[in-house]
């Protein structure tokens, strides 16, 4: 995986990471943002 894309792709997402944007409760907005940096990066989808 690639670090530098990755956190490239996180920064264009401010809401997965500031506390005081109104989307990071927003559960489902997350997860559909981190799928996207998935599909973005060509990584497998997996489930914790």
């Amino acid at each position: 995986m690639n670090e530098e894309e990755l956190i490239v792709h996180v920064q264009s997402y401010p809401f997965l990471y500031d506390l005081t944007d109104a989307r990071y409760s927003n559960t489902p907005i997350r997860e559909n943002a981190w799928e996207e940096i998935g599909d973005k990066m060509k990584l497998k989808k997996c489930f914790l």
